[in-house]
């Protein structure tokens, strides 16, 4: 177990690596009572995303509100099990935003997407989606599309690692020369889903 630490709001926490995050996180899906540290999270890493969201119609507050209370959409969490109680994120380090039944009852739309600064190379990206694949496909839901765009190397990279294709792009869509990068996937149950 790796025993550095890394800085959370200010304090010391522990850096999580992969053979240690199912011992202290826990994955779950968000509440009304969660609006508060969604919020929080999102304002988090706001300036990452091209534009930010705090930019788009009715920003972040409306964006939490909408998504909290509609029920085909949520965020799925990745939380510190025992967060600090002054932990205002208390204790989100990873989120995934995903809108079932979009464009068709077999698919799904991922609208969000971060890790926390702090925590992020613990491998809780890659467990945070393959956990939302598992749901949407309890779900009968075997297709996730999002987006990205020009800037975002490391996101386009980490997709593909993950088994997910551009099928379209579109040109200067965020700005000029700032496209997006629509990407899909068809999500196989797994060898142990199937016996």
């Amino acid at each position: 177990m790796h025993t550095g630490h890394r800085y959370m709001n200010g304090k010391s926490a522990d850096i999580l690596t992969h053979s240690d995050v199912e011992e202290k996180i826990i994955i779950r899906e968000a509440t009304k009572e969660d609006f508060s540290a969604v919020l929080q999270f999102i304002e988090l890493v706001d300036s990452e995303f091209c534009p930010p969201l705090s930019q788009r119609g009715g920003g972040i507050h409306e964006r939490v509100r909408n998504t909290l209370a509609t029920p085909d959409a949520n965020y799925l969490i990745a939380q510190i099990k025992k967060p600090d109680p002054s932990d205002k994120l208390c204790g989100f380090v990873a989120m995934v935003g995903c809108i079932r039944g979009w464009q068709g009852r077999d698919r799904a739309y991922i609208n969000f997407f971060a890790t926390h600064p702090a925590y992020r190379k613990a491998g809780l990206g890659e467990i945070l989606l393959a956990e939302l694949e598992t749901k949407l496909l309890e779900k009968d839901i075997d297709k996730v599309y999002l987006c990205t765009w020009t800037g975002n190397k490391k996101a386009m990279r980490f997709y593909e690692k993950l088994g997910y294709s551009i099928y379209s792009v579109i040109l200067n869509d965020r700005g000029r020369n700032i496209n997006t990068f629509n990407y899909r996937k068809k999500i196989e149950p797994t060898k142990s889903a199937k016996q």
